[in-house]
Protein backbone atom coordinates (compact mmCIF):
# COMPACT_ATOMS: atom_id res chain seq x y z
CA UNK A 1 0.00 0.00 0.00
CA UNK A 2 1.44 3.02 -0.98
CA UNK A 3 -1.10 5.47 -0.31
CA UNK A 4 -0.46 8.20 2.70
CA UNK A 5 -2.83 7.55 5.66
CA UNK A 6 -3.44 9.64 8.66
CA UNK A 7 -1.06 12.02 10.17
CA UNK A 8 -3.70 14.85 9.06
CA UNK A 9 -3.54 17.10 12.13
CA UNK A 10 0.73 17.10 11.97
CA UNK A 11 0.33 18.18 8.23
CA UNK A 12 -1.88 20.93 8.24
CA UNK A 13 0.89 21.96 11.32
CA UNK A 14 4.01 21.56 9.26
CA UNK A 15 1.94 23.63 6.60
CA UNK A 16 1.23 26.35 9.12
CA UNK A 17 4.87 26.54 10.00
CA UNK A 18 5.57 27.20 6.01
CA UNK A 19 3.42 29.53 5.29
CA UNK A 20 4.89 31.64 8.47
CA UNK A 21 6.29 34.98 7.93
CA UNK A 22 8.68 34.02 10.77
CA UNK A 23 10.96 31.87 11.41
CA UNK A 24 10.22 28.40 12.39
CA UNK A 25 12.31 25.44 13.71
CA UNK A 26 10.69 22.46 13.89
CA UNK A 27 11.22 18.55 15.24
CA UNK A 28 9.72 15.04 13.98
CA UNK A 29 10.71 12.42 16.16
CA UNK A 30 9.45 8.93 17.37
CA UNK A 31 10.65 5.07 17.39
CA UNK A 32 12.02 3.61 14.09
CA UNK A 33 9.90 2.74 10.90
CA UNK A 34 7.18 4.84 12.64
CA UNK A 35 6.47 7.18 9.45
CA UNK A 36 8.95 10.49 10.11
CA UNK A 37 10.39 10.50 6.53
CA UNK A 38 6.95 9.68 4.81
CA UNK A 39 5.57 12.76 6.28
CA UNK A 40 8.29 15.00 5.95
CA UNK A 41 8.48 14.51 2.10
CA UNK A 42 4.48 14.71 2.31
CA UNK A 43 4.63 17.72 3.73
CA UNK A 44 6.51 19.35 0.79
CA UNK A 45 5.69 17.73 -2.15
CA UNK A 46 3.60 20.41 -3.55
CA UNK A 47 6.23 22.73 -2.56
CA UNK A 48 8.52 24.24 -5.29
CA UNK A 49 11.76 24.47 -3.41
CA UNK A 50 12.77 22.98 -0.64
CA UNK A 51 16.19 20.93 0.70
CA UNK A 52 15.39 17.92 1.84
CA UNK A 53 18.57 16.07 2.90
CA UNK A 54 18.64 12.34 3.99
CA UNK A 55 21.92 12.15 6.88
CA UNK A 56 23.39 8.76 6.69
CA UNK A 57 26.34 6.78 8.47
CA UNK A 58 29.22 8.18 7.32
CA UNK A 59 32.48 10.88 7.81
CA UNK A 60 31.61 14.54 8.73
CA UNK A 61 32.88 15.77 5.60
CA UNK A 62 31.37 12.88 3.67
CA UNK A 63 27.90 14.47 5.33
CA UNK A 64 28.92 17.84 4.68
CA UNK A 65 29.57 17.42 0.58
CA UNK A 66 26.54 15.56 0.05
CA UNK A 67 24.03 18.08 2.26
CA UNK A 68 25.92 20.90 -0.29
CA UNK A 69 24.89 18.52 -3.11
CA UNK A 70 21.49 17.87 -2.44
CA UNK A 71 20.78 21.72 -1.61
CA UNK A 72 22.38 22.65 -4.88
CA UNK A 73 19.01 20.96 -6.99
CA UNK A 74 17.13 24.18 -5.78
CA UNK A 75 19.56 26.11 -4.27
CA UNK A 76 22.91 26.25 -6.66
CA UNK A 77 24.57 29.16 -5.20
CA UNK A 78 25.71 26.95 -1.92
CA UNK A 79 28.38 25.67 -4.19
CA UNK A 80 30.38 29.13 -3.64
CA UNK A 81 29.98 29.23 -0.21
CA UNK A 82 32.55 27.67 2.28
CA UNK A 83 32.55 24.12 2.88
CA UNK A 84 31.08 24.64 6.66
CA UNK A 85 27.97 23.70 8.46
CA UNK A 86 27.35 27.21 9.68
CA UNK A 87 27.88 28.55 6.51
CA UNK A 88 25.86 26.51 4.63
CA UNK A 89 23.04 26.65 6.68
CA UNK A 90 23.46 30.65 6.88
CA UNK A 91 23.29 30.70 3.19
CA UNK A 92 19.91 28.88 2.69
CA UNK A 93 18.80 30.80 5.91
CA UNK A 94 19.53 34.44 4.20
CA UNK A 95 17.19 32.23 0.97
CA UNK A 96 14.25 32.35 3.52
CA UNK A 97 14.81 27.76 2.41
CA UNK A 98 12.69 25.33 3.72
CA UNK A 99 15.73 22.93 5.16
CA UNK A 100 14.56 19.48 6.48
CA UNK A 101 17.35 17.17 7.51
CA UNK A 102 15.87 13.42 7.78
CA UNK A 103 17.86 11.54 10.82
CA UNK A 104 19.61 14.60 12.43
CA UNK A 105 21.55 12.37 15.35
CA UNK A 106 23.58 10.76 12.14
CA UNK A 107 24.77 14.63 11.83
CA UNK A 108 25.13 15.03 15.70
CA UNK A 109 27.49 11.16 16.14
CA UNK A 110 30.12 12.87 13.43
CA UNK A 111 30.18 16.52 14.91
CA UNK A 112 28.76 16.93 18.29
CA UNK A 113 29.09 20.79 18.17
CA UNK A 114 26.51 20.82 15.13
CA UNK A 115 23.47 21.61 17.42
CA UNK A 116 25.51 24.45 19.38
CA UNK A 117 26.20 26.20 15.39
CA UNK A 118 22.56 25.40 14.86
CA UNK A 119 21.77 27.66 18.45
CA UNK A 120 24.30 30.31 17.24
CA UNK A 121 22.38 30.61 13.89
CA UNK A 122 19.01 30.68 15.38
CA UNK A 123 19.26 33.20 17.77
CA UNK A 124 21.67 35.60 15.92
CA UNK A 125 21.07 35.28 11.95
CA UNK A 126 17.24 34.25 11.51
CA UNK A 127 15.86 37.34 12.14
CA UNK A 128 13.98 39.25 9.43
CA UNK A 129 14.03 35.50 7.80
CA UNK A 130 10.92 33.37 6.87
CA UNK A 131 13.62 29.82 7.33
CA UNK A 132 12.11 27.15 8.25
CA UNK A 133 14.41 24.13 9.89
CA UNK A 134 13.03 20.39 10.23
CA UNK A 135 15.05 17.90 12.19
CA UNK A 136 14.29 14.60 12.75
CA UNK A 137 15.45 11.62 14.03
CA UNK A 138 14.80 7.74 15.14
CA UNK A 139 17.47 8.00 18.33
CA UNK A 140 14.85 9.72 20.63
CA UNK A 141 17.53 10.16 23.59
CA UNK A 142 19.97 12.13 21.20
CA UNK A 143 16.70 14.29 20.33
CA UNK A 144 16.31 14.90 23.97
CA UNK A 145 20.17 16.02 24.68
CA UNK A 146 20.31 17.97 21.40
CA UNK A 147 16.42 19.40 21.41
CA UNK A 148 13.83 18.97 23.94
CA UNK A 149 15.61 18.81 26.94
CA UNK A 150 16.64 21.92 29.75
CA UNK A 151 19.98 22.52 28.95
CA UNK A 152 20.30 21.24 25.45
CA UNK A 153 21.79 23.81 22.71
CA UNK A 154 18.59 23.98 20.85
CA UNK A 155 16.21 23.76 23.92
CA UNK A 156 13.42 26.40 23.97
CA UNK A 157 13.86 27.16 20.16
CA UNK A 158 11.42 25.10 18.80
CA UNK A 159 8.23 26.80 17.77
CA UNK A 160 5.26 27.27 19.58
CA UNK A 161 2.32 28.35 17.78
CA UNK A 162 1.86 26.17 16.10
CA UNK A 163 3.64 23.88 18.08
CA UNK A 164 6.86 22.52 16.44
CA UNK A 165 7.06 19.32 18.47
CA UNK A 166 6.17 16.18 16.51
CA UNK A 167 5.99 13.20 18.42
CA UNK A 168 4.62 10.36 16.30
CA UNK A 169 2.51 7.62 17.44
CA UNK A 170 1.84 4.30 15.73
CA UNK A 171 -1.61 4.54 13.84
CA UNK A 172 -4.65 3.56 15.64
CA UNK A 173 -6.50 0.30 15.14
CA UNK A 174 -9.18 2.00 12.46
CA UNK A 175 -6.12 3.36 10.51
CA UNK A 176 -4.64 0.13 10.49
CA UNK A 177 -7.28 -1.77 9.31
CA UNK A 178 -7.06 0.03 6.12
CA UNK A 179 -4.11 -2.67 5.50
CA UNK A 180 -5.44 -5.30 5.49
CA UNK A 181 -9.67 -3.96 4.27
CA UNK A 182 -11.07 -7.66 3.02
CA UNK A 183 -10.19 -9.45 7.02
CA UNK A 184 -13.24 -10.48 9.60
CA UNK A 185 -13.36 -8.39 12.01
CA UNK A 186 -11.72 -11.25 14.08
CA UNK A 187 -8.69 -11.46 11.81
CA UNK A 188 -8.36 -7.55 11.98
CA UNK A 189 -7.73 -7.42 15.85
CA UNK A 190 -5.51 -11.03 15.41
CA UNK A 191 -3.47 -8.61 12.53
CA UNK A 192 -3.38 -5.82 14.32
CA UNK A 193 -2.48 -7.68 17.84
CA UNK A 194 0.74 -8.96 16.07
CA UNK A 195 1.52 -6.32 13.44
CA UNK A 196 0.61 -3.29 15.48
CA UNK A 197 0.06 0.22 14.34
CA UNK A 198 3.56 1.04 13.20
CA UNK A 199 3.49 2.25 9.07
CA UNK A 200 5.99 -0.15 8.17
CA UNK A 201 5.30 -3.06 9.41
CA UNK A 202 1.65 -2.93 8.24
CA UNK A 203 3.06 -2.33 4.70
CA UNK A 204 4.58 -5.61 4.64
CA UNK A 205 1.11 -7.23 5.26
CA UNK A 206 -0.17 -8.68 2.00
CA UNK A 207 -4.11 -7.64 2.19
CA UNK A 208 -4.29 -10.70 -0.36
CA UNK A 209 -3.33 -13.33 1.82
CA UNK A 210 -4.61 -14.68 4.61
CA UNK A 211 -3.16 -14.08 8.41
CA UNK A 212 -1.54 -17.06 8.58
CA UNK A 213 0.54 -16.63 5.38
CA UNK A 214 1.38 -13.37 6.24
CA UNK A 215 2.63 -13.97 10.01
CA UNK A 216 4.69 -16.84 7.84
CA UNK A 217 5.85 -15.06 5.42
CA UNK A 218 7.12 -11.98 7.25
CA UNK A 219 7.86 -13.27 10.87
CA UNK A 220 9.05 -16.70 10.84
CA UNK A 221 10.98 -17.10 7.69
CA UNK A 222 14.58 -16.70 8.09
CA UNK A 223 14.37 -14.15 5.33
CA UNK A 224 11.35 -12.81 6.50
CA UNK A 225 11.03 -8.66 6.51
CA UNK A 226 10.04 -8.65 9.80
CA UNK A 227 11.87 -11.61 11.40
CA UNK A 228 15.06 -9.69 13.06
CA UNK A 229 13.07 -6.24 13.18
CA UNK A 230 13.12 -5.38 16.59
CA UNK A 231 16.74 -6.82 16.85
CA UNK A 232 17.97 -4.58 14.80
CA UNK A 233 16.23 -1.77 15.96
CA UNK A 234 17.53 -2.42 19.49
CA UNK A 235 20.48 -2.98 18.91
CA UNK A 236 20.46 0.59 17.47
CA UNK A 237 19.80 2.16 20.47
CA UNK A 238 21.00 0.46 23.54
CA UNK A 239 24.39 -1.43 24.73
CA UNK A 240 23.93 -4.32 26.94
CA UNK A 241 21.00 -5.76 25.01
CA UNK A 242 21.12 -9.27 26.62
CA UNK A 243 19.30 -7.75 29.67
CA UNK A 244 17.03 -5.67 28.10
CA UNK A 245 15.91 -8.55 26.11
CA UNK A 246 15.73 -10.44 28.97
CA UNK A 247 13.32 -7.72 30.44
CA UNK A 248 11.33 -7.15 27.49
CA UNK A 249 11.07 -11.40 27.02
CA UNK A 250 9.70 -11.17 30.85
CA UNK A 251 7.21 -8.63 30.15
CA UNK A 252 5.58 -10.19 26.86
CA UNK A 253 5.80 -13.73 29.03
CA UNK A 254 2.97 -11.66 31.21
CA UNK A 255 5.66 -10.32 33.95
CA UNK A 256 4.31 -6.87 34.66
CA UNK A 257 5.70 -5.67 37.99
CA UNK A 258 9.23 -4.95 38.63
CA UNK A 259 9.66 -7.66 41.13
CA UNK A 260 8.23 -10.45 38.99
CA UNK A 261 10.28 -9.15 35.81
CA UNK A 262 13.40 -9.22 38.51
CA UNK A 263 12.90 -12.40 39.67
CA UNK A 264 12.43 -14.19 36.32
CA UNK A 265 15.04 -12.15 34.58
CA UNK A 266 17.98 -11.94 37.09
CA UNK A 267 18.62 -8.79 37.18
CA UNK A 268 19.77 -6.96 40.36
CA UNK A 269 17.33 -5.22 41.76
CA UNK A 270 19.63 -2.08 42.00
CA UNK A 271 20.00 -1.57 38.65
CA UNK A 272 16.42 -3.32 37.62
CA UNK A 273 15.18 0.65 37.35
CA UNK A 274 17.80 1.80 35.19
CA UNK A 275 17.09 -0.67 32.33
CA UNK A 276 12.89 -0.02 32.81
CA UNK A 277 13.81 3.49 32.81
CA UNK A 278 15.97 3.76 29.88
CA UNK A 279 13.31 1.28 27.87
CA UNK A 280 10.70 3.99 28.87
CA UNK A 281 12.68 6.92 27.78
CA UNK A 282 12.83 5.15 24.14
CA UNK A 283 9.08 4.41 24.36
CA UNK A 284 9.88 0.71 23.80
CA UNK A 285 7.42 0.08 27.49
CA UNK A 286 5.39 2.08 29.32
CA UNK A 287 4.06 2.17 32.60
CA UNK A 288 0.22 1.61 33.35
CA UNK A 289 -1.29 2.58 36.40
CA UNK A 290 -5.56 1.46 37.79
CA UNK A 291 -7.75 4.40 36.13
CA UNK A 292 -9.13 5.68 39.36
CA UNK A 293 -5.40 6.71 40.63
CA UNK A 294 -3.08 9.42 39.69
CA UNK A 295 -0.11 8.02 37.75
CA UNK A 296 2.16 10.42 39.74
CA UNK A 297 1.35 9.52 43.40
CA UNK A 298 0.62 5.81 42.25
CA UNK A 299 2.83 2.61 43.87
CA UNK A 300 0.54 0.65 41.82
CA UNK A 301 2.50 0.20 39.01
CA UNK A 302 2.55 -2.20 35.33
CA UNK A 303 4.92 -2.26 32.81
CA UNK A 304 3.43 -2.99 28.76
CA UNK A 305 5.85 -3.10 25.93
CA UNK A 306 4.11 -0.45 23.29
CA UNK A 307 4.52 -2.15 20.23
CA UNK A 308 2.25 -5.06 19.48
CA UNK A 309 4.85 -6.90 17.42
CA UNK A 310 8.01 -6.23 19.62
CA UNK A 311 5.46 -8.13 22.07
CA UNK A 312 4.08 -10.88 19.71
CA UNK A 313 8.59 -11.27 18.46
CA UNK A 314 9.25 -11.39 22.61
CA UNK A 315 6.87 -13.72 22.91
CA UNK A 316 6.94 -15.93 19.77
CA UNK A 317 10.06 -15.01 17.48
CA UNK A 318 13.06 -14.46 20.48
CA UNK A 319 14.91 -17.05 20.71
CA UNK A 320 12.80 -19.74 18.86
CA UNK A 321 13.77 -18.50 15.14
CA UNK A 322 15.35 -22.21 14.51
CA UNK A 323 12.11 -23.85 15.77
CA UNK A 324 10.04 -22.67 13.36
CA UNK A 325 12.69 -23.57 10.49
CA UNK A 326 12.55 -27.01 11.40
CA UNK A 327 9.25 -28.01 12.66
CA UNK A 328 8.31 -29.97 9.72
CA UNK A 329 4.39 -29.37 10.19
CA UNK A 330 2.74 -26.31 9.93
CA UNK A 331 4.29 -23.92 12.80
CA UNK A 332 1.80 -21.13 12.81
CA UNK A 333 -1.27 -23.20 13.44
CA UNK A 334 0.40 -25.97 15.77
CA UNK A 335 2.90 -23.64 17.95
CA UNK A 336 0.96 -19.70 17.53
CA UNK A 337 -2.46 -20.07 16.45
CA UNK A 338 -3.78 -21.88 19.63
CA UNK A 339 -2.04 -18.82 22.10
CA UNK A 340 -2.97 -16.20 19.82
CA UNK A 341 -6.41 -15.53 22.15
CA UNK A 342 -4.91 -15.67 24.77
CA UNK A 343 -2.17 -12.99 23.70
CA UNK A 344 -4.28 -11.02 22.05
CA UNK A 345 -6.83 -10.39 24.87
CA UNK A 346 -5.23 -7.48 26.19
CA UNK A 347 -4.74 -5.70 22.82
CA UNK A 348 -9.12 -6.57 22.46
CA UNK A 349 -9.39 -5.14 26.05
CA UNK A 350 -7.73 -2.15 25.09
CA UNK A 351 -10.29 -1.44 21.73
CA UNK A 352 -12.95 -1.97 23.91
CA UNK A 353 -12.04 0.83 25.95
CA UNK A 354 -11.45 2.68 23.07
CA UNK A 355 -15.13 1.97 21.49
CA UNK A 356 -16.74 2.83 24.92
CA UNK A 357 -16.28 6.67 25.19
CA UNK A 358 -18.55 6.38 21.35
CA UNK A 359 -20.77 3.49 22.51
CA UNK A 360 -21.89 4.82 25.77
CA UNK A 361 -21.59 8.64 24.80
CA UNK A 362 -24.30 9.28 26.94
CA UNK A 363 -21.93 9.59 29.95
CA UNK A 364 -19.31 12.25 30.57
CA UNK A 365 -16.79 10.76 31.05
CA UNK A 366 -13.41 12.32 33.30
CA UNK A 367 -10.62 10.19 31.49
CA UNK A 368 -10.36 7.74 29.33
CA UNK A 369 -11.83 4.21 30.36
CA UNK A 370 -8.33 2.05 31.36
CA UNK A 371 -8.01 -0.88 33.45
CA UNK A 372 -8.44 -1.12 37.72
CA UNK A 373 -6.70 -4.09 39.51
CA UNK A 374 -6.12 -4.46 43.66
CA UNK A 375 -5.72 -6.91 45.72
CA UNK A 376 -6.35 -9.52 43.52
CA UNK A 377 -9.46 -8.14 41.73
CA UNK A 378 -9.07 -6.72 38.08
CA UNK A 379 -11.04 -5.21 35.86
CA UNK A 380 -10.79 -4.22 32.18
CA UNK A 381 -11.97 -1.13 31.93
CA UNK A 382 -13.38 1.12 34.30
CA UNK A 383 -14.57 4.45 33.40
CA UNK A 384 -15.03 7.51 35.73
CA UNK A 385 -17.98 10.21 34.69
CA UNK A 386 -19.14 13.67 36.12
CA UNK A 387 -21.78 11.75 38.05
CA UNK A 388 -21.64 9.32 40.82
CA UNK A 389 -21.91 6.97 37.93
CA UNK A 390 -18.93 4.50 37.34
CA UNK A 391 -18.80 2.30 33.83
CA UNK A 392 -17.39 -1.01 34.24
CA UNK A 393 -16.45 -3.65 31.58
CA UNK A 394 -15.06 -6.88 31.11
CA UNK A 395 -13.71 -7.77 27.47
CA UNK A 396 -13.67 -11.34 26.19
CA UNK A 397 -11.38 -12.59 23.25
CA UNK A 398 -12.12 -16.63 23.60
CA UNK A 399 -13.86 -18.96 21.11
CA UNK A 400 -16.58 -19.50 23.17
CA UNK A 401 -19.87 -17.25 24.43
CA UNK A 402 -19.55 -14.93 27.20
CA UNK A 403 -21.62 -16.67 30.16
CA UNK A 404 -23.40 -15.40 33.75
CA UNK A 405 -20.22 -16.13 35.41
CA UNK A 406 -18.64 -13.59 34.12
CA UNK A 407 -20.79 -11.03 34.81
CA UNK A 408 -21.50 -11.86 38.31
CA UNK A 409 -17.74 -11.40 39.17
CA UNK A 410 -17.98 -8.14 37.50
CA UNK A 411 -20.63 -6.94 39.85
CA UNK A 412 -18.39 -8.59 42.71
CA UNK A 413 -15.12 -7.12 41.88
CA UNK A 414 -16.88 -3.46 40.61
CA UNK A 415 -18.06 -3.24 44.72
CA UNK A 416 -14.06 -3.06 45.84
CA UNK A 417 -13.31 0.24 43.33
CA UNK A 418 -14.33 2.60 45.69
CA UNK A 419 -15.54 3.48 49.09
CA UNK A 420 -18.45 5.99 47.58
CA UNK A 421 -21.92 5.47 47.21
CA UNK A 422 -21.85 4.41 42.85
CA UNK A 423 -24.51 3.39 40.64
CA UNK A 424 -22.95 1.61 38.13
CA UNK A 425 -23.28 0.36 34.32
CA UNK A 426 -21.96 -2.97 33.39
CA UNK A 427 -21.19 -3.49 30.06
CA UNK A 428 -19.66 -6.80 28.50
CA UNK A 429 -17.42 -7.31 25.50
CA UNK A 430 -17.22 -10.63 23.95
CA UNK A 431 -15.50 -11.84 20.44
CA UNK A 432 -18.09 -14.86 20.46
CA UNK A 433 -21.33 -13.48 21.09
CA UNK A 434 -23.28 -14.07 24.93
CA UNK A 435 -24.49 -17.09 26.65
CA UNK A 436 -28.42 -16.99 26.55
CA UNK A 437 -28.68 -16.64 30.67
CA UNK A 438 -26.90 -13.16 30.15
CA UNK A 439 -29.09 -12.12 26.80
CA UNK A 440 -31.96 -12.46 29.12
CA UNK A 441 -30.31 -10.93 31.56
CA UNK A 442 -29.47 -7.79 29.52
CA UNK A 443 -33.23 -7.43 28.54
CA UNK A 444 -34.49 -7.23 32.05
CA UNK A 445 -32.22 -5.00 33.18
CA UNK A 446 -31.50 -1.52 32.10
CA UNK A 447 -27.61 -0.73 33.43
CA UNK A 448 -26.75 -3.77 31.68
CA UNK A 449 -24.79 -3.37 27.66
CA UNK A 450 -23.58 -6.06 25.42
CA UNK A 451 -21.48 -5.57 22.96
CA UNK A 452 -20.19 -8.18 20.13
CA UNK A 453 -16.66 -7.92 18.23
CA UNK A 454 -18.69 -6.55 15.04
CA UNK A 455 -19.96 -3.38 16.85
CA UNK A 456 -16.19 -2.70 18.35
CA UNK A 457 -14.56 -2.75 14.90
CA UNK A 458 -17.34 -0.78 13.02
CA UNK A 459 -17.11 1.98 16.16
CA UNK A 460 -13.12 2.20 15.64
CA UNK A 461 -12.78 2.33 11.73
CA UNK A 462 -15.46 4.84 12.02
CA UNK A 463 -14.55 6.83 14.22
Amino acid sequence: MTEFINREDELERLNRLYNSNEPELAVVYGKRRIGKTALVTESVKDRGKFVYYQAVETTKKDQLEDFIETASENYPGIKNIKRDWEAALRYLVDEDAIIIIDEFPYLVDEEESLPSKIQRLWDHETEGTEAKLVLTGSSIGMIYETVLEGGAPLYGRVSQRPNGEFSLDPFNFGDATKFFPSYSNEKKVLAYGIFGGTPKYLQTVDPDRKLEENVKETLLKTEGALQNEPETVLRMELDEVNRYFAVLKSIAEGNRKQKRIIDSTGIPQSSAGYYLDRLEKLQIIEKEHPVTEEPRKSRNTRYKIRDNLFRFWFRFIYGQETRYEVYDKNPYRDLIEPKLPHFVSPVFEELCSEATLKLHSDLTFMKKPGRWWRKGREIDIVGITDSNKLLVGEAKFTSKPLGYKTLAKLEEDAKHITQKENSFRYVLFSRSGFKKSVKEEAEQRENLYLHGIDEVVDMLENK
